[in-house]
């Protein structure tokens, strides 16, 4: 019996992003597609079916509040609870037979809220202001980035890294498996209110890729997945959202119990009793001496344009807290807990 912690998604340059789609998608599941505003208890139903329940699980987190749930996946039950309102809106596509809406609006009363309409529209006109503002400077650092990334690029030992690749593979997984791995994408670090967050796996075998450059961990993690799953192993890809096309920053081999987590200048990562790995040896170090200033100021104003974005995810969290105190003060929670109770039950029978 294990649980593992995801975040469902994060904020991009072109606004939340997620791959959670493919899990509502998959047919061997009932996804149960909850509705509701905020402050309905939405992520306190999610977290009262997670405790009902043992066996594997994996649980999501909001990035817009860690604190909060915004899925829970119940393995061997092949159920999913899923927040569907925005900023991840979701709908039934095989409505019914693998997806199902659980509205939460009807424990709320309508009248309170209409009452109340003039400070909610408010309220919810500064909590989507403040994610615009969020997803302009992550837009910003993602063209920086983006400039940090050619210049890295260029510099790359494709040749030693390729065959480190190889070296490593024999290692580690030296017998193959039957039929193809799959890859599947995983988010374990995203930009919060806390910073650049990342949610660190807790009974792996731990690589940490120290690459303040960041180019050879795209380049390794692609080509590894690929080694991987040839030898019929499943990996899950965690991507940078900061980049604006697909970036590999982490992979989980899970049955392997091994993870691949990236140290760079964007995320900050430290991990107690990992196996370092040193990427600097993968860059041609005279070409990235001839950009060294351009690369220390694509550093410091990257770095500070994702601290503004943080900055706005702090104050889009204080508007969410104020819109949820409308909701709060409007909603039958006794009614909620009954359909929580009445949900348990049927994905128990």
């Amino acid at each position: 019996m294990s649980t593992h912690t995801f975040f469902l998604g994060g904020s991009s340059p072109d606004g939340f992003r997620t791959h959670f789609g493919d899990i509502v998608n998959d047919t061997d599941f009932h996804t149960y597609i909850i509705k509701g505003g905020p402050g309905t208890g939405k992520s306190t139903l999610m977290k009262k079916i997670a405790a009902a329940f043992d066996g594997d699980k994996e649980v999501y987190l909001c990035s817009s509040d860690p604190s909060s749930y915004d899925a829970v996946v119940l393995k061997e039950r092949k159920a999913v609870i899923l927040d569907g309102t925005s900023p991840h809106v979701f709908e039934p596509e095989y409505a019914g037979a693998v997806q199902e809406i659980l509205n939460l609006g009807q424990c709320w009363d309508s009248g309170k809220l209409e009452r109340q309409k003039g400070e909610i529209i408010v309220a919810h006109r500064n909590y989507s202001l403040h994610h615009l503002r969020c997803r302009r400077y992550l837009s910003a650092a993602s063209s920086v980035i983006g400039d940090t990334l050619a210049i890295t690029e260029a510099a790359l030992d494709i040749p030693k890294l390729e065959a480190f690749s190889q070296r490593l593979l024999k290692k580690l997984v030296p017998h193959k498996k039957d039929g193809e791995g799959r890859l599947s994408y995983k988010q374990i670090s995203a930009v919060t209110p806390e910073g650049y967050r990342t949610i660190l796996p807790e009974n792996d075998t731990v690589y940490l890729l120290n690459d303040v450059n960041m180019a050879a961990t795209d380049s390794f993690l692609r080509k590894f997945s690929e080694l991987l799953r040839n030898k019929g192993y499943d990996t899950e890809i965690s991507e940078c959202l900061l980049m604006k096309d697909s970036f590999f920053e982490h992979m989980r081999v899970p049955e392997a119990g091994i993870s691949f987590i990236s140290a760079n200048r964007l995320n900050g990562v430290t991990v107690e009793n990992k196996k370092p790995l040193n990427f600097a040896r993968f860059y041609k170090k005279e070409v990235l001496t001839a950009k060294k200033t351009r690369l220390k100021f694509n550093s410091s104003v990257s770095a500070e344009l994702t601290e503004e974005a943080v900055k706005c995810l702090v104050s889009a969290k204080t508007a969410h807290d104020k819109l949820e105190e409308y909701y709060i003060g409007a909603v039958d929670f006794k009614k909620a807990d009954k359909i929580c109770k009445e949900l348990t039950q049927k994905i128990k029978s």
